[in-house]
């Protein structure tokens, strides 16, 4: 998290609040924290469960499903990236509140927190109180009785609007129909990357001796697994950080009548065995922020899961120095193809003839 956001969220954890985790905060954030005991936590992304966890907080692994969750005093949020996950985790936020609880909105003014807040009463009238820290800024909204009677006696009351956030729907994009929703990377559209990607798998798996088994390594919606249909593997694995990408890409390999495994796991680190072919369109976002390590962190992931003839095929927006990462990892890092602001690699863990 980055700025003074993380320090100034700290100040308003403790026991009975309730605490939104998403992808602005690493493992290695909440790894120093000291946590309260009675904190509990909500996270759709599984390292930042894990580590969670391993502070004995109490975690809901979910989509931002607050629903069964018992009311709470207050509840703390940082504002996420994606603007309908954003209102979604707003109004659940507000029904779970009990009656003159706090939500505690946390964000940058390039964040959107001011419009954001702006909407939020707008729509809900509530009078959000706003603070300036640095550069950063802290929303408190007041759960008034007027506000706790109307979303009590409106069960179906609208509130931010967040595209019915929850609901899978068909989506059609360049040829391609599938399922998915928001809160998951590229969620209505095929990405350009992993579309050139797949064009290469011919390449990729030119004079390949055995396929028996794929890993989709981030799959999100399950594009690159789906592309894998007609070939003969026998065991599919497709494994991605956010659960919601996780259970979207399963209806979509159901769908398709694929059987594939599907796990939510931070970039593979429980799963074992060896594949013969691993597939990868890695994210270098983390929230707001690029990160300069998660490209290596995929790259050292795949090259841990190979074979000697393993076939990996990597796509990474143009300005990621793949070669330069994964020399250190595999002996063979060649360039498929260069288009519309990507590169497409294969790497091997076979010396290059």
């Amino acid at each position: 998290m980055k700025d003074n956001l993380l320090s100034l969220a700290v100040t308003y954890l403790a026991d009975g609040v309730t605490w939104l985790v998403d992808e602005n905060l690493t493992a290695d954030d909440i790894g120093v924290l000291h946590l309260p005991t009675g904190l509990q936590a909500v996270t759709n992304r599984s390292d930042l469960n894990k580590a969670l966890g391993l502070k004995k907080t109490q975690v809901n692994f979910s989509d931002f499903n607050l629903d069964e969750m018992a009311a709470s005093s207050k509840v703390v949020y940082r504002i996420s990236k994606e603007k309908l996950l954003a209102h979604h985790c707003i109004n659940q936020s507000l029904r779970n509140l009990k009656r003159g609880g706090e939500l505690i909105l946390l964000g940058g003014k390039q964040d959107g927190i001011k419009s954001i807040v702006k909407n939020l009463d707008k729509i809900y009238g509530s009078k959000t109180r706003i603070k300036k820290h640095g550069t950063s800024y802290v929303a408190t909204c007041t759960m008034e009785d007027s506000l706790y009677q109307r979303l009590h006696a409106q069960p179906d009351f609208p509130g931010l609007p967040d595209d019915s956030y929850t609901k899978l729907r068909k989506v059609s994009h360049r040829g391609v129909s599938f399922h998915s929703k928001p809160g998951v990377f590229g969620w209505n559209k095929v990405d350009r990357g992993s579309e050139l990607l797949v064009s290469m798998l011919p390449e990729i798996c030119k004079y390949q001796k055995q396929q028996n088994d794929v890993l989709d390594l981030g799959c999100g919606w399950g594009y690159l697994m789906l592309a894998t249909a007609d070939m003969p593997f026998q065991r599919r694995i497709a494994t991605d950080n956010n659960i919601a990408a996780v259970s979207t890409a399963a209806y979509n390999f159901k769908e398709a009548g694929m059987a594939v495994e599907c796990v939510a796991d931070d970039c593979a680190s429980q799963i074992s065995g060896r594949f013969d072919l691993i597939l990868c369109n890695p994210p270098f976002h983390q929230g707001f922020s690029v990160s300069d390590s998660m490209t290596e962190k995929f790259v050292a992931a795949a090259a841990r899961l190979c074979r000697r003839d393993t076939r990996v095929g990597f796509v990474v927006n143009q300005f990621i120095p793949l070669p330069k990462v994964a020399e250190k990892y595999f002996p063979t890092c060649r360039e498929l193809l260069a288009a519309d602001g990507f590169k497409v690699f294969l790497l091997s863990p076979a010396s290059p003839r």
